[in-house]
């Protein structure tokens, strides 16, 4: 737990992402779109979604190889279950924290669960770059516009409203896939 930075990584990171949200949950930016369609507005909160998913990259990237392959604990499920309940915990403080907005709230947990399983489901692959791939998400989100205004394309998820039925679906599919592509891609003496 402490070599994976349980102790002080990951509690610095939650406690960032909660005051991070919290501040700017009233801050709407309207970016440019270059690739058509029309600007969506989207909360400043949203871009600080990404802390929990850099955190969980550098937890799994905290490891000491040798030691590990000898290693007669299941270091591999210890990891996995590290992970999810980090990246649960963090949409649950972010749940909790509705009563101060809670559209903006929800909004926060549903895209922390999209950008953490985009983040898990990708790190096998990409290992320290992995983060990437949820960056370049919500950089796309943003610049892709929406079909009509205040109407994102469904498939983008960051910038829909907390109360629409596909975005949590999506985001719960891409969370439980990245668990799925983190338990199945990575080889017991990686992890």
């Amino acid at each position: 737990m402490r070599q994976r930075g349980a102790l002080d990584l990951l509690p610095c990171a939650l406690f960032a992402f909660i005051l991070s949200i919290a501040l700017t949950s009233n801050l709407v930016l309207v970016l440019p779109v270059f690739l058509g369609g029309h600007p969506i507005p989207t909360e400043l909160s949203n871009f600080f979604c990404l802390v929990p998913s850099v955190a969980l990259v550098a937890c799994l990237e905290r490891r000491l190889p040798g030691m590990e392959r000898s290693a007669v604990r299941r270091l591999d499920v210890m990891d996995i279950a590290l992970v999810t309940g980090f990246a649960l915990l963090a949409s649950a403080a972010a749940g909790a924290m509705s009563p101060l907005d809670s559209d903006a709230m929800w909004t926060a947990a549903r895209n922390n669960l999209l950008f953490c399983g985009l983040t898990l489901g990708s790190w096998p692959l990409l290992r320290h770059r992995a983060v990437l791939v949820p960056v370049f998400w919500m950089i796309l989100a943003m610049f892709t516009g929406g079909r009509h205004i205040n109407d994102p394309y469904p498939w983008v998820i960051v910038t829909e409203k907390a109360d629409v039925a596909h975005a949590a679906t999506g985001a719960t599919l891409v969370f439980l896939t990245g668990l799925v592509l983190l338990i199945c891609l990575v080889p017991r003496t990686d992890r």
